[in-house]
Formats: C-alpha cells, structure tokens, sequence
C-alpha cells in the first residue's frame, strides 16, 4: 500500500482522568533525577578531584553498554506477556534508578584509580541498565494503556508541563543546595536522598493507577532477534527519529552540563543559575497551547518551529556574554529549542510503531522503542562527554579559582554556538521527518485490521 492519499481521523476520546493525573507522577522522577544527573561531572572534578577530561571519556565509553543494553531492553519487552502488561513492570526500574543516583553522589574517599573505576560503573548502572529500562518500556507502557493514540498528545503535553515546573524547581533548588550542601561528600549524601527518596515514592503512583488494557496483554508470538533488526530497517521513520534524538541529546546534555560551570567562572555567581532555571517557566505556555496548536498546524510543524525559535535563543547569547539580563531573555527561546522535542518523543515512538505495523505486519513495540533510546543515551553521553575533553583541551583546571581565557572562551561556545548548531541539524532532518502526511491513512487502514480480527 502506497504511504499517501491521508484522510481526516475520527474525533478522539476523552483521556480518563485517572491516566491523565497520574502519567506525570513518573516523570516528574526522572525529570529530578535528569537535573541531578546534570551536577555529576561536576561532582567528579571538584570534590572528587578527578581529571575532567578523563571523566568525560569515561563517560563517553560507558555508552557503549548502552548500545547492548538498548538491544536487550527492547528484546526482553517484545517477549513480556504479564498480568501487569508489557511495559508496566519495567516502571520498577525508577527505583534502581535513583538508588544509583545515591550511590553515584555518595563516594567514599578512594585512592584516584579506583575513583574512577567507582564513577564509571554507577553512571554506567544508572544510564546503561535502570534509564535504559525505563525509556524503552514508557512509550510501550503508554501506547497500550490508550484507547486511542491520538490521545498521547494531550497526556505528554501535560506531563511534559508538570515535569517542567519541577525540573524548573530542581534547577533553581539545587545551586542553592549546591553552595550550601555541596562543598563536602557528607552534604552530597545528604543531598542526594533528600532528592532521591521523595522522586522513588511519587515515582511509582504511575505503576498503581495507570492499567494496560486487558486486550494488549495477551501473548503473542516471541520476535526473535534477528527479525528485531529486520523491522529496524524497514522503519524508515524510527530511523530518522533515532537520529533526531541522537543530536537533540547532544545538545542538551551539553548545555546541561556546562551551565554550573559558567555561572561560576563565566558569570562570577554560582547562584545566578537559580533565576536563570525560573525563566525555563516560560515554556509552559507552549506546553500547554501544544495540543491546540499540533491540531491546527501539525504536530511535526509545531516541532519544526519550537526548534528553530530555539536556535534563535542560543545565538542571542553572544551579543553580550556577561549580560545576565540578556541571558535570561534568551533562555525563554532557547529551551523551546530541545524540550519541546523530548517532551513529545513518545508521540514520535507510538506513530513509527502504527507505522511498523502498518509496513510490516508486525507490531515491534520493543523493538521500534529501544531504537531511539539506544541513540538518546548515546547522544547523552557524548554530550556530556564532549564538555569534558572540550574543557580539558582549553585547560580548564578544577583546581583553580580562576580558569585561562581559553576555558572562559570554551564556556562560552558550549552555552551557545554549539547548541545552536544541533537545532539547526534536529530542524533540518525534523524537514525530511514526515510521516505524518501518511499517519491518518495509516490509523484507519490498521483500525479497519484489527476490527475484522474481533
């Protein structure tokens, strides 16, 4: 069947409310956890007293777990039939989650080699096996708790709002909790449960509220693992989107990264960063205009536009680097640039699995779920990576109070050149993106399938 000729959908349902209230809960988990995830280079060069550039390699080379584990995830979810559902079970990942992200916080003093060993394995523990899980199962957990696809955009809408206000909170908190807490190891571990406990309990309301329906949890047969790779190529679209995130998290975890860095040698003041996270609210406007405007101009329009409006941020930066009123204006553009995009991935996710479907005759949710996740998490890594041999090229030196110009000029560039830069490539292949010409054709084409199957 040719992938044209899309018709108008009938009117969605109603979102229960039950699932609309309580799909947030776990991503406001993960969200906190992100943003405490963002201080660990940090952590590792001064107050461990590790080389940074040795630690953004380390970081680098972890990620090649995540290229297996990825693999296993979405291998072991396809072959999970339980009373529970498919991707529901996996939601007791969140706790080895944040149990690690303790453990990441909290390290013994160590001679230097060992240290190393130490950073290595909890961050590896904390992307490559419990996030790994987490990321794969959310969007399959998601599509077979719906009645109606269409509905994940008004549910990811809102959770990506309520998780904004709290990654918004987390990042205002922190350098406050940082400059007071932050200065031993005792106040790492303090600070680390005080965020961790609560994000475990909220976490899990998501697992006890929100069901699978009774319909998707009935066995089907295995896909082995070569025909995993099989479906992979025949889904053009979840490649494209692979790529998409892959540049998207390079490009955050950038910015992420940097940022305690450059308010404490760029801009002089540590807890700048707290007023400069509270202008990340501006992006609730979007957020919640996001279900109106994808119905009246297309979901992947919205994304193209977000991410342009974001380029535009980054780039406003350098007409004065010092300025922190500036800043803070252009930090209302530029967050539009990533978030909007990771908030929506899994309508992204839930539209390649019709499509694979609908290709293939195969529904891989697994399968088309780790792709991006795979590349997410190496982009990730990379990203965070990337600040640390950048840095080290320039000569930054954690023990130093003052950093050389050239590390001041490296901030700089890594807060605003070269996340500019990945919203134009995520723009760019975002134009090539365009299933959703396709996608309503598709919906009914599989709807009419599944009710000769009754």
């Amino acid at each position: 069947m040719s992938e044209k000729n899309a018709v108008a959908k009938s009117p969605a349902k109603k979102v229960p409310k039950s699932i609309f209230f309580a799909w947030p809960t776990r991503t406001i988990a993960y969200a906190v956890g992100s943003v405490m995830m963002g201080y660990v280079t940090y952590y590792a060069t001064d107050i461990m007293g590790l080389n940074i550039g040795v630690v953004g390699i380390l970081f680098m080379v972890s990620k090649i777990f995540d290229g297996v584990s990825d693999i296993i995830a979405g291998y072991l979810i396809d072959r999970t039939h339980t009373k529970w559902g498919k991707g529901r079970p996996y939601e007791f990942a969140l706790i080895g989650y944040w149990l690690c992200i303790i453990l990441c916080f909290s390290a013994p003093v160590m001679n230097i080699p060992v240290s190393y060993i130490y950073v290595f394995v909890m961050y590896t523990m904390v992307n490559s096996v419990f996030l790994t899980l987490l990321l794969c199962a959310e969007p399959v957990y998601l599509a077979n708790s719906l009645e109606d696809s269409s509905q994940n955009v008004s549910i990811l809408a809102f959770a990506g709002l309520i998780s904004l206000v709290f990654t918004m909170v987390a990042s205002m908190v922190l350098p406050q909790l940082v400059t007071r807490m932050g200065t031993t190891r005792g106040g790492w571990i303090q600070l680390s449960l005080i965020m961790g406990i609560p994000c475990m309990v909220v976490g899990m309301i998501r697992f006890l509220v929100v069901k699978e329906r009774a319909d998707v949890s009935v066995a089907a047969e295995p896909i082995k693992f070569r025909q995993m790779i099989d479906l992979l190529k025949k889904n053009k679209y979840i490649l494209i989107f692979a790529i998409i995130i892959f540049f998207s998290n390079i490009g955050t975890n950038l910015v992420n990264n940097v940022q305690t860095y450059y308010f404490t040698y760029v801009m002089g003041d540590l807890n700048l960063a707290t007023g400069f996270s509270a202008t990340t609210f501006a992006i609730v406007i979007v957020m919640a205009l996001a279900p109106v405007l994808s119905k009246k101009f297309g979901f992947v329009n919205l994304m193209r536009a977000t991410t342009l409006i974001g380029m535009i941020g980054y780039i406003v930066r350098l007409f004065n680097v010092h300025s922190y009123t500036l800043l803070l204006l252009s930090n209302v553009l530029a967050m539009m640039g990533f978030y909007t995009m990771f908030s929506f991935a899994n309508t992204f996710v839930i539209d390649c699995m019709d499509y694979g479907e609908w290709k293939t005759g195969v529904r891989s949710e697994g399968t088309v779920s780790c792709a991006q996740s795979v590349t997410a998490k190496i982009g990730t890594a990379v990203g965070v990576g990337l600040v640390g041999v950048l840095m080290g090229m320039a000569g930054y030196d954690g023990n130093l109070a003052v950093q050389p110009e050239s590390a001041n000029k490296m901030l700089i560039a890594l807060f605003s050149v070269v996340p500019a830069v990945f919203c134009l490539i995520q723009f760019i292949l975002l134009k090539i993106y365009d299933l959703d010409k396709y996608l309503p054709q598709i919906q009914k084409d599989l709807a009419e399938k599944r009710a000769a199957k009754d």
